[in-house]
């Protein structure tokens, strides 16, 4: 039996290096590429190209027709679907007896692929990077460059094993993303693809979540992100999920890993809380809607292209111990206007904000000037304004990076200000200090329904004025508080409002106004709704039994959690 399985490989290799014999539509209606050889026929190939980038589910027939002439599919070629991420699913059926080599490599769409106990010839790396193979056959190998043979299964997820601890991958169709309390581990492309997903939590009873494990869920809106020891090598988590909106990192996550929302197009605003101390290459590259993005002080290095084509990037608030800005961090950030460089950078690389052409205002109070790579501002017109140290304006004019720069003027320090919620109200400086003039004028302006409590140092005057006797920069921010407005509120109910493993889950109020209050009124939370099923996990706000949860002025449910 193993001779004739080796002569017929050697007879399918022999006609998947020869252009095709025919094409046939499969059942799924897609073009397939055969070759005739001993036994019936060899799927070899297929065409892919007009399928856009939706999902693609594919039947491979048990026979196909040429000329008129019936004859079974028995083998699946060489490299015949090889690195088509986009198949969510593959229909093998038994006629089969052979797939070739890398037949289904790089498929990481897939998750489990069942593969007939009648092949009882499978070739190397057939299904490298796979997370699960199906299979009780008798063919050598296994699991042929897949993570992993026979995954236990229960429900709509596979597991290394029955303890249910690593969480293998999971149906491509499933939609409820509440992973099991046994879970500890994600692995590699576990959810790729799976775009009946709108939320995931995940707690810092994760350990680990492989590369690319929610890659192109496309209709995934909303994360919480929590891994209790999290690599920085398994990149590209969510990257793809162009409907992401909502990212929210929890207080034990210290990683951000590489690529880590890459391509996300929808993501607005990013705040990267003090205990994050790692943000890798690529982590926001692409992120195209990204508007507003804070960087704790646990960051003391922004890597290569980190925010590279944030293209509506405009205000970064940067991390006051960040030492090191590397190449390409803000490269072709169009929008961004101003950059506020921390006293305590060291090293600018090559073109870390290159095409940045709308900046108007550069600072940098550093008495010494940052060690520079090549055409760190390239683009940047010569003729903004660019602020440093009084006493440092010729240290800084004389800077081969620098003195590009026509405008470079002096400041005693340079006030920064910021507010608790950015959708209740904004902070402005009415006037910057001068070297002759320490004084500066800052004001909150609230948004409607809104209102200026005071300043973060507790001084209620607005406008307010300070005269700053220190060096570098000064930072105040301005504290707003929203009424519950119980009064305001009408019913809807077309508007549900409940709770759910954790989250609280508002449907129906697609792009509304969501205000959480605790018994008392005090706000815990104000965000938009995301999605027609919307779900704001529990451990981003304070803990209390009741909640009072508002969304617009259309409803108002109260939310008693134990």
């Amino acid at each position: 039996m193993k001779r004739i399985i080796v002569i017929f490989a050697a007879l399918l290799v022999s006609y998947t290096l020869t252009a095709r014999d025919f094409d046939v539509v499969s059942p799924s209606g897609h073009t397939l590429y055969c070759d005739i050889v001993q036994g019936g026929a060899a799927i070899v190939g297929w065409d892919y190209s007009s399928d856009g980038t939706e999902p693609i589910r594919l039947v491979i027939p048990s026979h196909v027709s040429n000329g008129g002439v019936n004859m079974n599919v028995v083998a699946i070629g060489d490299n015949a679907f090889r690195y088509c991420r986009r198949l969510v699913s593959v229909t093998i059926p038994s006629s089969v007896k052979l797939i070739g080599s890398e037949a289904f490599i790089g498929c990481v769409g897939l998750g489990s692929i069942a593969v007939p106990s009648t092949v009882d010839s499978i070739g190397n790396d057939a299904f490298i990077g796979i997370p699960n193979v199906e299979y009780s056959g008798s063919a050598s190998g296994a699991p042929w460059g897949a993570n992993i043979l026979n995954a236990y299964k229960e429900g709509q997820y596979y597991y290394a094993d029955s303890s249910k601890t690593h969480l293998v991958c999971c149906e491509r169709d499933a939609s409820d993303a509440t992973l099991p309390p046994t879970v500890t581990t994600i692995g590699d492309d576990a959810f790729f693809f799976c775009e009946n997903i709108t939320s995931i939590r995940i707690d810092s009873t994760i350990t680990n979540v492989g590369s690319g494990a929610f890659g192109n869920c496309y209709n995934l809106e909303s994360v919480f992100f929590d891994p209790s020891d999290q690599r920085q090598s398994d990149g590209n988590i969510f990257n793809g999920c162009k409907n992401l909106r909502q990212l929210t990192f929890g207080n034990t996550v210290t990683v951000i890993p590489i690529g880590f929302c890459k391509n996300c197009t929808s993501l607005q605003e990013i705040v990267i809380p003090d205990n994050i101390t790692q943000a890798s290459t690529d982590a926001f590259l692409g992120c195209t809607s990204l508007e507003r993005a804070v960087i704790g002080n646990g960051i003391t290095q922004i890597e290569t292209s980190m925010f590279e084509e944030c293209t509506s990037l405009k205000e970064v608030t940067m991390s006051e111990n960040l030492q090191n800005i590397r190449m390409y961090s803000f490269r072709n950030c169009k929008s961004l206007r101003e950059i506020i460089l921390p006293v305590s950078v060291n090293f600018i690389n090559t073109q870390a904000f290159a095409g940045c052409n709308n900046v108007s205002t550069i600072v940098c109070m550093k008495p010494t000037v940052p060690t520079m790579g090549d055409r760190v501002f390239d683009s940047i017109d010569s003729g903004i304004d660019v602020f440093v140290p009084c006493d440092k304006v010729s240290l800084y004019s004389q800077d081969s990076q620098w003195q590009r720069f026509d405008n470079i003027g002096g400041k005693r320090y340079y006030m920064v200000v910021t507010t608790n919620n950015p959708l209740w109200g904004r902070a402005i400086v009415n006037q910057q200090p001068t070297c002759d003039n320490n004084t500066a004028v800052i004001e909150a302006i609230p948004e409607d329904g809104s209102r200026f409590v005071k300043w973060d140092d507790n001084n209620t005057d607005n406008p307010r004025q300070i005269a700053y006797n220190g060096e570098g920069y000064a930072f105040r921010k301005a504290i707003f508080e929203k009424g519950v407005g119980i009064e305001e509120a009408e019913t809807s109910p077309d508007i549900k409002i409940y709770s759910s493993h954790g989250n609280i889950i508002i449907e129906g109020a697609q792009g509304e106004q969501v205000n959480i209050f605790d018994i008392t009124g005090r706000t815990l939370l104000s965000t938009k709704v995301y999605g027609s099923l919307f779900a704001i996990p529990q451990a981003q706000i304070p803990r209390a039994k009741i909640y009072i949860v508002k969304v617009g002025n259309r409803k108002v449910e109260k939310l008693v959690i134990l």
